[in-house]
């Protein structure tokens, strides 16, 4: 008879997991754990090397990963990169959209370029890969997608026009999804992560003043890790989230309590 520890480590086991933008930061925390979960793991990301050395981190420890260089931001690299996935693995259970970008700027002096290079990568690319992957599942009546939204989903910063928006975007498309794909066995949520120690967040965390604001925002007071995300992206791609769909979950250490 299974420990509930084992069983939680084969809990993945013959089901391929796509996690876009999965190099490094809450994605790369994403893709190991469902690894270490007994998933077929494939990271997409625009960053080679990043992923490169994520596939050799796993590696050591025993896990084989699949690594496609795609740029979201192209619909014909993300139909090829979804295609060349099921062609050898001929399935898709679980994808999770993670690629993301933001820049902190003032709304005077945001301009078209930094408004369409965040939507693109964002929400156009959450678009791409999702209607690249949902046939394969409607076929298979089954499917789980987990898209990053943000606590900027819910609760807007000033300075950050595009990725706020960007973010809406993205839980909304998640709640849409839901809606039209719940009758085929498909369940589509989003997770709202806090302020999360990654690359991304680096210069807003390198900032005082921005820091002192956030000081007394986060009730469980820390900054999250990538670690902290991995376990709810989890929950949502298992079959113990499969009457959960359409909601935003979020993992922000209480900040918006």
């Amino acid at each position: 008879m299974k420990t509930l520890r084992s069983a939680q480590r084969d809990r993945f086991r013959g089901q391929v997991a796509l996690v876009v933008g999965g190099a490094q930061g809450i994605g790369k925390a994403i893709a190991a754990r469902l690894a270490r979960e007994g998933a077929q793991v494939v990271i997409s990301d625009i960053d080679r090397p990043m992923m490169a050395h994520t596939a050799r981190g796993l590696a050591q420890e025993g896990i084989s990963i699949m690594t496609f260089a795609c740029d979201v931001r192209s619909r014909r690299q993300v139909e090829r990169m979804v295609a060349s996935v099921i062609r050898r693995y001929r399935r898709i259970d679980v994808m999770v959209y993670v690629a993301g970008v933001a820049k902190g700027v003032p709304f005077v002096r945001t301009d078209e370029k930094h408004w369409d290079w965040t939507m693109d990568i964002n929400l156009k690319g959450a678009f791409l890969v999702a209607r690249a992957v949902v046939p394969c599942m409607i076929r298979r009546r089954r499917g789980k997608l987990v898209f990053m939204a943000s606590t900027n989903s819910w609760d807007a910063e000033a300075g950050l026009a595009p990725y706020n928006a960007s973010k809406a975007g993205v839980f909304l498309l998640a709640k849409t999804l839901a809606r039209e794909l719940g009758p085929f066995g498909i369940n589509s949520n989003a997770i709202g992560p806090g302020l999360i120690r990654t690359r991304l967040t680096a210069p807003f965390i390198k900032d005082a003043k921005f820091m002192h604001k956030y000081k007394n925002l986060i009730p469980a007071g820390r900054l999250g890790e990538p670690e902290d995300i991995a376990g709810p992206a989890a929950f949502l791609a298992s079959r113990d989230a499969d009457y959960v769909n359409g909601v935003l979950l979020f993992v922000d250490g209480g900040q918006l309590a």
